[in-house]
């Protein structure tokens, strides 16, 4: 009896697996189980300095979500994106930059898209912020109007486009292109008797799949902010010692 249990225990020692890599120090011993392992963190690669500060009476520095909300780059409201409507290498290309108003989906949810009227301070003085939210404000009338799902109009037009085999949506009889092409219309008015003065363009909204206003502007020649080296305490940024 003893003799096979001393052979069981012989195969079980030959059996056992050496310590994992993760088990063991850095010297090749096994690591406490007890003890934490250490890995070296990963530097962020934001850089604090594309961050906004949000001012405080207080003086102490803005919570980490808002300073996320106004970080400097496209999803900004006031960056100057290249203009993709227009021809690569062409004059207005390199001379134009597109403001983009964001989808608001407050205001209808998804029954409609609708913007928002947050007023990017960029546009001044070219777009004045009563401007602005009459320009937003007509734009999401119209397009609430024509997509209702509950109006008296698209239902009609629904039960016709059914039953003519949607011949009916094919000659654009429906109410909401009618109601669209109005939008579109006012805009392209507006561009003719407003924008055109201060070079200022309302892109139609079907370039966009109605996902965002693009409001084209001459280039205000701003961009992405490079980082810069820490200064002192106490010091304005870049009038530290050896300035």
């Amino acid at each position: 009896m003893a003799a096979v249990f001393a052979g069981s225990a012989a195969r079980d020692l030959e059996n056992l697996r050496p310590p994992e890599e993760v088990h063991l120090a850095s010297d090749g011993t096994r690591r406490d189980a007890q003890q934490p392992r250490h890995a070296q963190s990963q530097t962020s690669l934001r850089s604090q300095s594309q961050i906004a500060s949000v001012p405080s009476n207080t003086g102490q520095q803005a919570p980490a979500d808002v300073a996320e909300e106004l970080a400097w780059g496209p999803a900004h409201p006031c960056y100057p994106h290249l203009n993709p409507h227009v021809p690569i290498g062409s004059q207005e290309y390199l001379t134009t930059r597109v403001i983009r108003i964001r989808r608001d989906w407050m205001v209808r949810g998804d029954l409609a898209p609708t913007f928002s009227n947050l007023y990017p301070e960029i546009l001044d003085p070219l777009l004045s912020e009563q401007e602005f939210r009459q320009i937003v404000s007509t734009v999401n009338n119209g397009v609430v109007k024509a997509f209702d799902p509950y109006s008296l109009r698209n239902w009609v037009d629904g039960a016709i486009g059914l039953l003519t085999g949607w011949v009916w949506d094919d000659l654009n009889a429906p109410g909401v292109k009618g109601e669209l092409q109005q939008v579109e219309s006012w805009l392209q008015n507006w561009n003719r008797e407003v924008g055109a003065k201060d070079g200022v363009h309302i892109w139609s909204l079907r370039r966009t799949a109605y996902m965002s206003i693009d409001i084209q502007i001459p280039d205000p020649k701003v961009g992405i902010v490079p980082s810069e080296a820490p200064s002192l305490p106490n010091t304005r940024p870049s009038t530290g010692v050896g300035n």
